[in-house]
């Protein structure tokens, strides 16, 4: 019998290495935690994490049928490229909201992991990543279905996903004690990072359609 908790280690080290580059869920997790505060940053973080968790699983169990779906289907990829071109185009323009407006929100308690969820789940790039991810470890490793194995494996990948998250929220509460605009940088960095994805996305599917 295999040892789950090599499984567990494979997927933290996997996780955790596709995280620290930054993108739209990173600098969200940024920006939740300079705008209200640490906790804030951690509910978006467990939220991405989870779902993280839930692209890992279906990269394994259908992933040649998702990479053949998402490459033939032209409108998921203009409706992708206008949510994150819109996306980016909101988070710039937004202004600074005063101090008084933001303890308001921060009586919404589900907002911020509602946010999480949804900023990890519209994340084109997740399970194309673990799909070539899983198909680099598959020649290493052997993976099961079930069991053992397969949980210690996605227990890994919640586990790695959060420790990579929470370690950009400890920097952005160091960050915020130094910077008065660092709201605004996080800002500018996200927006782009949306539109690069959003122009992408929308050369891809005017790329599938002059095929």
């Amino acid at each position: 019998m295999e040892n789950p908790f090599i499984y567990l280690f494979i997927g933290f080290l996997a996780c955790l290495l596709g995280t620290i580059p930054f993108g739209p869920i990173n600098l969200v997790v940024v920006k939740t935690t300079l705008d209200y505060d640490r906790r804030s940053g951690i509910e978006v973080a467990f939220a991405a994490s989870i779902i993280e968790m839930l692209q890992a699983l279906i990269a394994l169990c259908f992933g040649m049928l998702i990479s053949a779906f998402l490459e033939a289907n032209v409108f998921l990829k203009f409706f992708l490229a206008f949510t994150f071109i819109g996306l980016a185009i909101f988070i710039f323009t937004r202004k600074p909201e005063p101090e008084a407006s933001l303890q308001k929100k921060q009586s919404r308690p589900l907002s911020f992991f509602r946010n999480g969820l949804i900023i990890a789940g519209l994340n084109p790039q997740a399970v194309p990543f673990w799909i070539f991810a899983l198909a680099t470890i598959s020649q290493y490793f052997e993976f099961h279905s079930m069991g053992l194995t397969l949980a210690g494996f996605l227990l890994g990948v919640f586990i790695g996903k959060f420790v990579a998250l929470y370690g950009f929220v400890v920097a952005s509460t160091y960050l915020k004690t130094r910077l008065q605009e660092s709201s605004t940088v996080v800002n500018r960095l996200l927006a782009g990072i949306l539109l690069f994805i959003g122009l992408t996305q929308g050369w891809n599917a005017v790329s599938s359609l002059l095929v």
